[in-house]
């Protein structure tokens, strides 16, 4: 049987592909990142609303999402 997916994981899915072949990146929706964070950049939900808090009403591309998540996974703990 044939798998069926959803808008956002189609979307997920041609991103995380393609995304090296174009010259110029496609820009997605928070919630689409974010609905796929595990997929994409291999973090919880939940470490992914930490590292991106205040950016919830924008759009990013993969590469520029990728950057500011693994920033935010180097950060200093504070005591």
């Amino acid at each position: 049987m044939a798998k069926r997916r959803n808008a956002e994981g189609n979307v997920a899915d041609q991103a995380a592909e393609g995304s090296a072949k174009s010259s110029k990146e496609r820009k997605f929706p928070y919630e689409v990142l974010k609905a796929n964070c595990m997929k994409l950049f291999r973090v919880t939900s939940s470490t992914f609303i930490g590292a991106t808090i205040g950016m919830e009403s924008g759009s990013y591309t993969i590469g520029e999402m990728q950057s500011i998540v693994k920033a935010w996974l180097k950060k200093e703990v504070k005591k």
